[in-house]
């Protein structure tokens, strides 16, 4: 039996495809490999292409807003960098009420210094007969500044300016109707400011009525204002609360 060759124990296959059913899957494998590394190196670059972008638009944002001093017009920006403008307006604001109420407090003062305040009670009546008049004669029983000065039986002015002028006569009299006249003398001239009538009880026990008047008036400087009542030796009861004149400059 002749021997046998070593080559003769191979597997014989069609000529020139040697090993080829080895070869084709380790080929399609390593393909496969180089083209998903490919892939995942794009990603990567595309990723990193677009981080790129947006860290870019950010440094611009924040450039903008250093420029700015804070978001712009369009609403853009974060809620939390318009805190300290509001802080600070709100500041200004309170600031700005605390100057105001001050200058208030000021003025209230500077008008409170101004106010000039007379009450005068009686401490006389006088008659004259020869123009049939009683005239009062006064003193202060309360007075604030300077602007008003009690002179006998007036009243001088000695700051311009409105006031309130207010008086009171308590009458025992038993004449049909009794009531007072205040006068204003001054600048040349003599003018009634305002009068007052009340009528009587006939009977001494029970003549007794009491006559006020009040209005608001420009007094001026060097004005002398007078109580009269238009009767001579006109009966009245001079008590502090019956009888009284008072001046308010408003």
């Amino acid at each position: 039996m002749p021997a046998s060759s070593p080559f003769s124990l191979a597997p014989k296959g069609p000529p020139g495809n040697m090993g080829g059913p080895v070869r084709e899957p380790a080929l399609s494998v390593a393909l496969w490999l180089s083209w998903g590394a490919a892939l995942g190196a794009v990603a990567c670059a595309m990723a990193l292409l677009t981080q790129q972008t947006e860290l870019q638009s950010l440094r611009r944002e924040v450039s903008r807003l250093q420029r700015t001093g804070g978001p712009s017009q369009k609403g853009e920006g974060y809620p939390w960098q318009s805190l300290p403008k509001q802080n600070s307006d709100a500041l200004e604001a309170w600031e700005n009420g605390e100057r105001s109420r001050k200058r208030r407090a000021v003025l209230t003062q500077k008008q409170k210094k101004q106010h000039s305040i007379l009450h005068l009670v009686p401490i006389n009546a006088t008659s004259k007969d020869d123009s049939d008049v009683t005239e009062v004669m006064w003193q202060p029983a309360l007075r604030r500044g300077r602007g008003l000065q009690a002179q006998g039986y007036g009243v001088r002015i000695r700051d311009a300016g409105v006031y309130l002028l207010y008086s009171q006569v308590l009458f025992q009299d038993v004449t049909f109707t009794m009531g007072q006249v205040v006068s204003r003398e001054g600048q040349g001239r003599q003018e009634t400011l305002f009068r007052c009538i009340r009528s009587m009880p006939s009977h001494p026990d029970r003549a007794y009525n009491s006559c006020y008047s009040a209005g608001v008036f420009h007094l001026h400087q060097g004005d002398i204002l007078s109580v009269i009542i238009p009767r001579a030796r006109a009966k009245l009861n001079l008590s502090p609360h019956g009888t009284f004149l008072g001046f308010v400059k408003l």
